[in-house]
């Protein structure tokens, strides 16, 4: 299986948009609780602050899904920060594609000079939370009941990594 990373481009908005969309109604790994149209796509995935960005994971020629450097907050002292997001195609659990994604944007944040890297996951999601973990991030912070969806209240782990 062959896996490439692409910068992402506008035009690649409109395949994205199911994928997200689906992780919205299936699962708690997004917080949005109502599907997304292409310009909430466009802010997530194409950021003005040209350090950080998206790229689509392509998998045999596939479009496959993203990842993200993402601003963590946006005041200047934290741009040494980026949160990391992972979204893959359901097709493909347990392959290794998570992996190398999350070992690309790592030598891309590395490559930016950022510091530390972030992961904010929905403490149901254990698959994520096994991949961050095994790459050497730890849990820095557990929120308790923070996000509502599903008509459920959802803890949210924050996992940290530092470049050095």
């Amino acid at each position: 299986m062959q896996t490439l990373f692409v910068p992402m481009a506008e035009d690649d908005l409109e395949a994205m948009l199911p994928l997200y969309n689906h992780y919205v109604r299936e699962s708690t790994a997004t917080f949005h609780t109502h599907e997304v149209d292409l310009e909430t796509m466009h802010a997530m995935l194409l950021p003005d602050y040209p350090r950080f960005g998206s790229w689509k994971v392509v998998v045999d020629g596939k479009p496959s899904g993203y990842v993200v450097l993402n601003r963590y907050k946006p005041r200047e002292a934290y741009d040494g920060c980026a949160e990391v997001t992972i979204y893959l195609d359901p097709a493909y659990p347990g392959k290794g594609i998570g992996q190398a994604a999350l070992e690309f944007v790592e030598y891309r944040a590395r490559e930016r000079n950022f510091h530390s890297l972030l992961a904010v996951i929905c403490a149901e999601n254990t698959a994520s939370i096994k991949l961050f973990h095994k790459q050497g991030y730890v849990e820095c912070a557990h929120h308790h009941e923070v996000g509502k969806k599903f008509g459920r209240w959802l803890d949210v782990f924050c996992y940290e990594k530092l470049l050095e």
